[in-house]
């Protein structure tokens, strides 16, 4: 499955390098720079985008021997639990919160009587 990844990631790098290969060709075709500063720049391309896909294999390698660590695996069961225990606490001040702003201000006098939209049971007229 690692490999997978690195593969998948590595054809990400090539992907890239032959994206920066068509836009250096675009950018020499659409100005009066020379051959050379053209050559430059899709070299300076295709470095950063096998840069970004090294990086990104280092990183999927690093995951991946950290998912197989039992710390690690301890450290992330601890952290999905404190993202849980902050949710259920941030919910819980939203809802009181809420129920403060609904709450009537005098808190002893009766709540107010329902609006005379509705019949109230005898015929009208």
């Amino acid at each position: 499955m690692a490999d997978d990844a690195k593969q998948a990631w590595n054809d990400v790098g090539e992907h890239f390098a032959s994206l920066g290969k068509r836009l250096s060709e675009r950018y020499r075709e659409s100005g009066p720079s020379g051959e050379a500063d053209a050559r430059e720049t899709q070299r300076k391309i295709e470095d950063a985008a096998k840069e970004v896909g090294d990086q990104l294999s280092r990183a999927l390698d690093a995951l991946g021997t950290t998912i197989h660590d039992d710390a690690a695996k301890a450290d992330l069961k601890q952290a999905l639990s404190a993202v849980g225990e902050a949710l259920g606490a941030t919910f819980d001040e939203a809802g009181q919160a809420i129920r403060r702003t609904m709450r009537p201000k005098d808190e002893s006098s009766p709540p107010p009587p329902p609006p005379d939209d509705e019949p109230s049971g005898s015929p009208v007229g």
